[in-house]
C-alpha cells in the first residue's frame, strides 16, 4: 500500500466514522450530553486508557518473545503494534495489519522471511485465542447470551466460523510449503506483463529463498512449545484486558449495575460480529452493535452515544492516529552485525 492509498483509506475511514457519529447524534439531547461530559468520572476513563496501552505493549512483548534470540531495537519493536493497528484500522477486514507489522519489523532490522513467519505465527495464535476466549465466555455466560442475544446468534456463529477458517488457512500456509509456492506463483503472474522473463526469474529466485526461510522459522517456532505457550497465555490476557475496557467506561458514567463478566461476554460477541463487516474497523456495525448491546446498562440514548463515542476513540481512533505517528518515526537501525541477512 503506497502513501496515496494509505491517505485515501484513512480519510475514507474518518469520513464513514463521521457519518455514523452524525447520524447517532440526531436524537441526542445536546444539553444532556454536555452535562454527561461534566459528570463523568475521568478516573475510570483513565483506567480504560491504561488498559488499551497495556494491550499494545503486550503485543510488542509477544513479538519480542517470538523473535528471540534475534536482537531488535526497543523503538523498532514498540512501534510495530501501533503500525499494525493503523493498517488494521484503515483497511476492510483489517487486511493491512499484517503487511504493516512485517514492514515495522523489517525497519527494525528483522529479515523479511523471519518477520513474515513471526507475524503470521502471532496472528495464528491470536486467532486461536479469540476462538478459545469465545468458548470460555460461552461457558460462563451461556444463559445470559441465550436470554438476551438471540437476535445476534447468526452473526456470532458466522464470525466464529470465519475466524476458524482463517486459522486453518494460515496453518496450511505456514507448514505446507507447496501451498505457499503456488500462492507465490499466482502473485508473480502480473509481473510477466511489464517485466522481462529474466527479471521475473530473479524475483522468483529471491522469493523462493524467502519462502524457505519463512518455513524454517515457522518450524523452529512450532518446535518451541514453551515459547508458544507463553505467547498464548499473554495473548489470552491481552484479549480479556481489551474486552474489559467497556466495563470501566460504563463505570465512568455511573453504570454500577454492569457486571464485568457479562461485559466481557458482550464484547466478545460484539468483536466477532463486527469482524465480518467489510468496511475499515467495522465502522457502522461497531457503533450500532455497541449501542444495542450496552444500552440496557445506561439510562438514556444520550448517555449511550457518549459511552459509544468514548469507546471508539479509545479502542479504534487512538490506535489509528498513534499508528500514523509511529509509521513516520522510523527507528535507528541496529549494528550491521545484529541484522539478519536478507
Amino acid at each position: 500500500m503506497n502513501t496515496k492509498q494509505r491517505v485515501f483509506w484513512m480519510f475514507f475511514t474518518l469520513f464513514i466514522g463521521a457519518l455514523v457519529f452524525i447520524y447517532s447524534f440526531h436524537k441526542v439531547n445536546i444539553r444532556e450530553f454536555r452535562e454527561q461530559i461534566s459528570q463523568t468520572n475521568y478516573g475510570w476513563l483513565l483506567v480504560a486508557f491504561v488498559l488499551i496501552i497495556f494491550y499494545y505493549l503486550s503485543m510488542a512483548w509477544i513479538l519480542k518473545i517470538l523473535l528471540e534470540p534475534t536482537k531488535v531495537s526497543f523503538w523498532g519493536i514498540l512501534r510495530t503494534p501501533f503500525m499494525e493497528q493503523f493498517g488494521n484500522g484503515i483497511t476492510p477486514f483489517s487486511v493491512g495489519g499484517q503487511p504493516m507489522q512485517i514492514l515495522g519489523l523489517r525497519q527494525a532490522g528483522v529479515s523479511l522471511g523471519e518477520g513474515s513467519s513471526v507475524s503470521l505465527m502471532k496472528f495464528v495464535i491470536y486467532q486461536s485465542m479469540i476462538v478459545i476466549a469465545f468458548f470460555i465466555c460461552l461457558l460462563f455466560g451461556y444463559q445470559y447470551v441465550a436470554n438476551h442475544m438471540l437476535a445476534m446468534t447468526s452473526l456470532v456463529v458466522f464470525g466464529i466460523v470465519i475466524h476458524a477458517l482463517v486459522l486453518l488457512v494460515l496453518i496450511f500456509i505456514m507448514f505446507f510449503p507447496p501451498i505457499t509456492e503456488k500462492i507465490a506463483n499466482i502473485v508473480l503472474i502480473p509481473f510477466h506483463w511489464f517485466l522481462t522473463d529474466q527479471q521475473v526469474d530473479g524475483i522468483d529466485r529471491k522469493l523462493n529463498q524467502k519462502i524457505i526461510e519463512f518455513h524454517d522459522v515457522s518450524k523452529k517456532l512450532a518446535n518451541d512449545p514453551k515459547k508458544l505457550i507463553k505467547v498464548s497465555l499473554v495473548t489470552l490476557i491481552q484479549l480479556f484486558v481489551y474486552y474489559l475496557i467497556p466495563y470501566f467506561i460504563l463505570l465512568a458514567v455511573g453504570a454500577d449495575n454492569a457486571d464485568p463478566m457479562f461485559i466481557v461476554v458482550l464484547n466478545v460477541i460484539l468483536t466477532l460480529a463486527i469482524s465480518i463487516f467489510p468496511v475499515p474497523g467495522g465502522t457502522g456495525g461497531a457503533e450500532i452493535g455497541f449501542s444495542l448491546l450496552f444500552s440496557s446498562f445506561l439510562p438514556n440514548h444520550t448517555v449511550t452515544i457518549f459511552v459509544m463515542l468514548v469507546w471508539r476513540i479509545i479502542t479504534y481512533y487512538f490506535g489509528i492516529f498513534t499508528g500514523l505517528i509511529a509509521y513516520n518515526v522510523i527507528p535507528n537501525q541496529l549494528d550491521e552485525k545484529d541484522h539478519v541477512e536478507n
